[in-house]
């Protein structure tokens, strides 16, 4: 039985290094039926990696796969049963397994529409399924984009479609609900020029999953808005959890990093904190904050401490580079196995549990070990 604090650091590092996948090693398994890949090229959320369960059978990780030796020292090697092996070339031993979770298959299907399915909706993790409603968005149009985002690189690739309705949307979940690949789902956009961002299609969507499948739970990713009835509106349409993603906290790393999100100011992301809260309920309102952008560890710490007084779950993550596009800093995961760790004792401290957070990335929690971590504080 793996201990909960080896798990934690496993995940981290996992998190933080990600793997090296030999292409002579994908030809290999995939002649035995085993297909493995580098991941998505685009999209929102960390891009590159493909979703693993570590020895314990039970604990999720989105890992970075790549196909340069010298991104990291943890190498993908021989599957022996269930489980792939990791070495770790700098300490010469074994780091430990790893097991691939497959791509469903209703990625072979189309919409009665004839779109294939896996252009509306994939899954993430084991059974979080996710879409981006809307593949466009308005910092990419006036050429100050996040520089950790891929969304519209999706459409360039040609991976997915501009934008999905409740129509299709509903078919993927009845296919993924047949596989058993779909408990909670994610929805997420790029930013509307218009005054509600996008909340407006978000609702529509929402009414019409919402409609085909009402026990669904939902989850629904915005950025901070002028107008607080909007949140109203959301969860009025069926969504059960809600992000409001700030994505980095050090002002003047938002202003680099964030330039077109930038003009907005932290204190309206605590605003709408504060009211989703109300309209959510405690444990319901999510923040994606990314780590590795250079910032000092003991002020990240200061800053997301003021996140989780709010009451809001802090989904700590280290960025990730875009594959083929950016490369982005690595982050220490020594000091992003501290974070956690004073992160878990923060959420204990002022009532904030991620365990109870019904939807989203939070509950898949592939792409961070704030869950980990908070269970073994």
């Amino acid at each position: 039985m793996i201990e909960s604090e080896t798990v934690l650091k496993k995940k981290t590092e996992l998190l933080c290094k990600g793997l090296y996948l030999d292409h002579e090693l994908i030809k290999l398994y995939r002649e035995q039926g085993i297909q493995i890949d580098f991941g998505r090229k685009g999209g929102a959320g960390p891009l590159g990696g493909r979703y693993f369960l570590l020895e314990d059978g039970k604990t999720l990780v989105n890992v970075a796969l790549w196909n340069d030796k010298n991104k990291t020292n943890l190498v993908l090697q021989a599957k022996r049963g269930e489980f792939f092996e990791v070495y770790d070339n700098i300490n010469n031993h074994l780091f430990g397994k790893v097991k691939l979770i497959e791509n469903p298959k209703f990625y072979d299907l189309k919409t009665t529409d004839g779109i294939d399915m896996k252009k509306i909706a994939l899954v993430h993790g084991v059974d979080c399924l996710a879409s981006t409603i809307y593949q466009k968005c308005v910092y990419w149009a006036c050429g100050e984009p996040c520089k950790f985002c891929g969304i519209e690189l999706s459409l360039q690739y040609d991976t997915t479609i501009k934008e999905k309705n409740a129509k299709q949307m509903s078919e993927v979940i009845t296919a993924a609900k047949k596989e058993s690949r779909c408990s909670h789902m994610t929805l997420t956009s790029g930013t509307d020029e218009n005054i509600d961002k996008g909340v407006n299609r978000y609702i529509e969507m929402l009414k019409g999953v919402k409609n085909e499948h009402p026990n669904l739970p939902l989850h629904v990713q915005i950025e901070a808005l002028e107008d607080l009835e909007y949140i109203n509106r959301l969860k009025e349409a069926g969504a059960d959890t809600i992000g409001i993603h700030i994505e980095v906290l050090n002002e003047s790393l938002r202003k680099e990093i964030t330039p077109g999100k930038f003009s907005i100011s932290h204190e309206l992301y605590e605003k709408n904190w504060r009211h989703a809260i109300d309209i959510f309920g405690e444990n319901q309102v999510s923040s994606y904050i990314l780590t590795g952008f250079g910032e000092s560890k003991s002020n990240f710490i200061k800053d997301v401490k003021k996140v989780i007084s709010i009451g809001v779950i802090p989904y700590v993550t280290p960025v990730r580079s875009i594959p083929g596009k950016k490369d982005l800093p690595i982050t220490n995961y020594q000091d992003l196995l501290d974070i956690y760790k004073k992160c878990a004792k923060l959420m204990r401290e002022y009532s904030v549990n991620p365990l109870k957070n019904k939807a989203g990335c939070v509950r898949c929690g592939g792409c961070s070990a704030i869950k980990e971590a908070y269970i073994g504080a």
